[in-house]
């Protein structure tokens, strides 16, 4: 938010006297543009349940906070469809969401863009009916996806889900010819429905795993294939094989956050704009690694890119 210019200059000495007197102790910020004003600004920021959510939700909380901006913070809350009810009953009034989850989940579009801006577009214009606004989009995308083992997939042939069709249609299907995932996935065409639809694969069976659990019980061959993210830390190993989605019945899933439009004010969106732009795939993958495989605190994590960042 960039000040107003006071034609008076005894009212602007005045005026900055006042801010350097009260301080941070009457709630000073600092606007995107650098400019030290009182903020009135507050916002109950939630997230979902899994960790890529807590650092978005810690990077965009003390930027906020940073900035002068009060933050009521509410970590994990749950699925898309259990944080959608927490911010539609105003328990909440904003939460990093992936955009393919809005027009997918929250209302359960059919016809899809082609584009992930025109994704994002969609979005903002559905949310907007409900009250709500949308940042800008990451240059990070998130989508849900299967993986297996690497030698399963060596030794199948598999490279894309058309493959898990052929396989299960075959002599050589294994017996935990099984997917584990979240249970919420189960219900959805962006997830396991989708799979059953689109490539029908109606001989799998479903394992209803917690998040944070699946790849535990595919290394221990409990289930042949699981759910995933795009940026799990653990896919770097190179002990999996992520399968292709010609289709692309997972959508597209770059992050956004959907704000209140009361709560929406010019120096709220400013900074989470700000903290969006700076968070390529490179930049979310070395982070989800610092939290999933190096077990940091995803609150530490999101304060040193933070500060490398200015932000």
């Amino acid at each position: 938010m960039v000040t107003r210019q006071v034609r008076w200059a005894g009212l602007a000495a005045l005026v900055a006297a006042l801010v350097a007197a009260l301080g941070s102790s009457a709630g000073a910020g600092v606007s995107p543009t650098g400019t030290t004003r009182l903020s009135a600004d507050s916002i109950t920021l939630g997230t979902k349940d899994f960790t890529e959510e807590y650092v978005l939700g810690q990077l965009y909380k003390q930027a906020l906070e940073a900035k002068g901006v009060q933050v009521s913070y509410k970590e994990n809350i749950g699925s898309t469809e259990i944080i959608q009810t927490a911010l539609r009953s105003g328990k909440i009034n904003g939460y990093p969401e992936y955009v393919g989850e809005i027009v997918q989940t929250a209302y359960h579009r059919k016809t899809l863009p082609d584009t992930a801006h025109g994704w994002w577009l969609l979005a903002k214009q559905l949310l907007a009916k409900d009250g709500f606004t949308l940042t800008n989009a990451t240059p990070f995308f998130d989508v849900d996806a299967i993986a297996v083992r690497k030698a399963d997939a060596t030794k199948y042939k598999l490279k894309s889900l058309w493959d898990l069709k052929r396989l299960q249609n075959s002599a050589q299907r294994p017996d935990n010819f099984s997917i584990g995932a979240r249970p919420e996935f189960k219900s959805r065409e962006e997830g396991f429905l989708g799979m059953q639809h689109v490539y029908g694969l109606t001989k799998m069976k479903y394992v209803s795993i917690a998040t944070g659990l699946t790849y535990k019980a595919l290394d221990q061959k409990k289930v042949f294939c699981i759910n995933v993210f795009s940026t799990d830390a653990q896919i770097a190993s190179g002990k999996y094989v992520v399968l292709k989605d010609p289709k692309l019945i997972f959508g597209v899933q770059n992050v956004a956050v959907i704000v209140k439009q009361s709560a929406a004010t010019s120096q709220v969106m400013g900074i989470l704009n700000a903290v969006s732009a700076k968070l390529t795939q490179a930049a979310i993958l070395a982070m989800n690694k610092a939290t999933q495989l190096n077990k940091q605190n995803p609150k530490d994590v999101a304060a040193k890119f933070l500060a490398a960042n200015g932000l």
